[in-house]
């Protein structure tokens, strides 16, 4: 599986999902230009302090894979890539999350997120006794709550899954 960015189908697929829906300030979402996805904004901790992008899946498309692989250019900042499936706590839907690996500010770099690294998460806080199934993801996307206000931008050209 490879995710572009270069049509508007492609980009129709992304949204944004910021810390407003819970009260919070920041801003952010997806812009489109030039074959990438340009993830960018302004992150406030005041009532918040996350912004994040979110893809619906086809359940199956990743099934027998094992990681996602990334081509990024990032602001140094820490992003995340997260994941939900048919996992449910409390009837709410469980986000598998693990650290995009860190790439030096303002240079393009290729990074690898095995499924293994994934965290479960409700709400940003850590559960217990969920693991990840890769045939049952139906939603992809990229958040940044590292903690920090101020601007974001993270470019990404292309996203994979792969078997490592």
């Amino acid at each position: 599986m490879k995710m572009t960015f270069d049509t508007p189908e492609a980009a129709s697929l992304w949204r944004a999902v910021n810390d407003g829906v819970m009260g919070g300030r920041s801003s952010g979402g997806p812009e489109f230009a030039d074959g990438m996805m340009v993830f960018e904004g302004v992150i406030n901790t005041n009532g918040g302090g996350f912004s994040s992008v979110r893809a619906d899946m086809e359940p199956g498309r990743l099934s027998a894979m094992e990681g996602l692989g990334f081509r990024v250019k990032s602001d140094g900042r820490t992003y995340k890539v997260t994941l939900k499936s048919d996992a449910r706590y409390r009837f709410r839907p469980v986000s598998f999350q693990a650290q995009i690996p860190p790439t030096p500010a303002g240079e393009w770099a290729e990074v690898r997120v095995p499924f293994k690294a994934l965290k479960p998460s409700l709400f940003g806080r850590q559960l217990q006794g969920f693991e990840f199934n890769p045939a049952k993801a139906e939603e992809i996307g990229i958040i940044i709550a590292d903690g920090t206000d101020g601007p974001f931008r993270l470019e990404i050209e292309w996203i994979t899954a792969d078997r490592e």
